[in-house]
This record gives C-alpha cells, sequence and structure tokens, in this order.
C-alpha cells in the first residue's frame, strides 16, 4: 500500500496600519564571565511611548530603571519641554497642558 501526503501551508498577510501610539516595554539581563561559584545577574527595566494627536502635538516618554524623563512637541511642532521628570521640580517646569495630557496617557496604559 503507498501512502500519499499532502503538505499543506497557509499565508496570512496583515497590511501594514498608521499607529500613532506606540508602547515598548523590555528586561535585559546580562551575565558576566563566572567567577567560580559567584553569579552575577543584572537586570534594566525599559518603558517607552510616543503619542501623537494633530491638536495636541507629541509626547515622547522613557524610562530606564526609575528614571523618566519627557520631550513634549506642542501642535505647532515647537518643543515645550525636553528634560528628565523625576522630582517634583522638573515636573512643575513641563507646561501643564502636556502634564495632564501624559497623566491621562499613563492612565489609559493601566487600563
Amino acid at each position: 500500500m503507498i501512502g500519499l501526503l499532502v503538505g499543506c501551508t497557509m499565508t496570512f498577510e496583515i497590511s501594514p496600519r498608521k499607529v500613532s501610539f506606540k508602547k515598548s516595554s523590555s528586561k535585559e539581563a546580562s551575565f558576566p564571565k563566572k567567577k567560580k561559584d559567584s553569579k552575577i545577574i543584572n537586570q534594566s527595566k525599559s518603558i517607552s511611548f510616543s503619542v501623537k494627536d494633530s491638536k495636541k502635538g507629541e509626547l515622547h516618554y522613557i524610562e530606564t530603571n526609575g528614571e523618566a524623563s519627557l520631550k513634549a512637541i506642542d501642535s505647532k511642532g515647537e518643543v515645550v519641554f525636553d528634560g528628565p521628570i523625576n522630582s517634583e521640580n522638573q515636573l512643575s517646569k513641563v507646561p501643564t497642558v502636556m502634564f495632564n495630557w501624559l497623566n491621562e496617557v499613563k492612565r489609559e496604559m493601566s487600563k
């Protein structure tokens, strides 16, 4: 008896979409060379996202190991803030509209 095997391949193609909201998160671990019985593990956590709105402008947020920075661009394309946002003093320099928008985006992401 001769058996006939038939192969089947399915291909799915998804057309590209324009997305104006990006979020990425990564954890990296590095293992240096072993020294006898010791093991050292270094981990870093990074979160970043960019949000664009034709009426509000752009937010570019980066957080690495608990240190955050923000670049805010208004709807005219002018950079209105670019720097760290780790203390109350630093946060107070972010324009109120951009600060409120950042908090709104963070709330949406945590849902």
